[in-house]
């Protein structure tokens, strides 16, 4: 997991910094806390990881101690600066989920986006939101409310979820007091925009929304009013969860995500929104991910291809050694030599390979490469799936954080992505 922060500028509101975690690789995810905080999400956000997602948490600004420009005020405000990070980190096909104000976000992010020409939402979950005002259904003053109090009326199981406020470390006293603090100026006491059931008829995505049936702070009656509000959202009970379904039941609540956001690639692919998307690199374009004396270039990674392919460039120059050999587990990787010529070793066979050539190194094989000779190499690098793209992007953030990744850290960087050292060579060619 990396963590970053974007310097975003958003219309009618100015310089906006947002701090996010990044996990994972497949298809993306923008994944949203309520107003519990960021440790809310965070472990639904390792399982999707885990599951074959690219998860990005952005912090809410103003939330654990992060900025918050006086400018940035409301939850329309919010969806604004997310609609501007999902294009700095030109991610496309989101399903954004949303728990709590997150889904009140999350709402006006797809409204947002299905209004724009370039819509970088797929699909959308909607986890006991908060952001309807039901008169027959009131939610509950959450700032007259004791710690206590919350626990009651948040989960199915509150005894498991109880806060001791006098056991509170000073430092989570006082985060916690800025969240609320920041809570409040964002969604106001009643914690909903009147008008927002009017518009939900405009979000034109795919929409699921999931509700716990013992929420008794944002009661159920509201997530029946989202999914009858939105054209064609589905609605799914969980039983035995509160507000927070990724807190007490969050296997169940990821066999939905996955299961619906499945279907709504399958949509998209018969419908012709995939195929239809195409990417034209230029020769100065794509992702430098990697500098020196090794450059490795992003040209695509998986959001053009729904994550079956993802490609880079390699340039090596002339004497250079390249990594440790090492195995990949769950992708196909390939190597055209554009330039040069290569030195590939697999396992302790040692191939040059001039350019014209390809290399292709399935699941298991142990291999490396270099260039050995007296002029730079440039190489044509495929991922099948787009598993391993990840991989280059957290080693660059690791070096521009000025932390230089030592051999283990490299390690354990491989192993989010199913790759690790080759140490023996049992899969090397007869």
């Amino acid at each position: 997991m990396t963590t970053a922060t974007a310097q975003l500028q958003v219309h009618g509101i100015g310089p906006v910094p947002v701090t996010y975690t990044e996990s994972g690789s497949g298809q993306p995810v923008l994944l949203l806390h309520g107003g519990a905080g960021p440790f809310s999400v965070a472990g639904f956000a390792a399982m999707m990881s885990d599951a074959g997602y690219r998860v990005v948490v952005p912090v809410h600004p103003g939330f654990d101690g992060t900025p918050r420009p006086p400018e940035l005020a409301s939850i329309a405000g919010i969806a604004a600066a997310y609609a501007a990070l999902l294009r700095e980190l030109n991610l496309t096909s989101v399903c954004v989920i949303g728990n709590s104000i997150g889904g009140w976000i999350a709402a006006e992010l797809a409204l947002a986006e299905s209004a724009a020409v370039d819509c970088r939402l797929s699909s959308v979950v909607l986890v006991d939101a908060a952001g309807l005002q039901l008169d027959s259904a009131p939610v509950p003053d959450f700032f007259s409310l004791t710690l206590d109090q919350v626990a009651e009326l948040s989960y199915f199981n509150p005894d498991a979820f109880r806060i001791d406020p006098a056991a509170l470390p000073p430092e989570r006293a006082a985060a916690m007091a800025g969240n609320r603090a920041t809570l409040l100026e964002y969604a106001g006491t009643g914690m909903a925009d009147p008008g927002l059931r009017d518009r939900l008829p405009a979000i034109a995505m795919p929409v699921a929304v999931v509700w716990g049936a013992a929420d008794r702070m944002i009661p159920v009656e509201h997530g029946h009013a989202y999914a009858d509000g939105i054209p064609g959202a589905q609605f799914r009970l969980i039983t035995k969860a509160g507000h927070l379904p990724q807190l007490e039941t969050p296997d169940e609540l990821l066999e939905v995500v996955t299961d619906f956001t499945a279907a709504a690639r399958r949509r998209a692919d018969q419908d012709g929104h995939v195929i239809t998307r195409i990417s034209i690199v230029p020769p100065d374009g794509g992702e430098v991910a990697l500098e020196g004396p090794t450059r490795l270039r992003i040209l695509e990674d998986g959001t053009t291809t729904a994550h079956r392919l993802g490609v880079a460039e390699i340039t090596i120059a002339p004497h250079t050694a390249g990594p440790p050999q090492h195995r990949h587990g769950r992708h196909d990787e390939g190597f055209y030599v554009a330039a040069g010529t290569a030195s590939f070793t697999v396992g302790e066979h040692s191939y040059e390979a001039p350019a014209g050539t390809l290399v292709m190194i399935p699941p298991g094989a142990p291999h490396t490469f270099a260039n050995t000779s007296d002029e730079p190499v440039i190489l044509l690098n495929t991922f099948t799936p787009d598993l391993y793209v990840q991989y280059f992007r957290d080693i660059r953030n690791m070096i521009v954080s000025g932390s230089p990744p030592r051999a283990d850290q490299i390690t354990d960087v491989m192993a989010r992505y199913a790759t690790e050292p080759a140490t023996t060579y049992a899969n090397e060619p007869d």
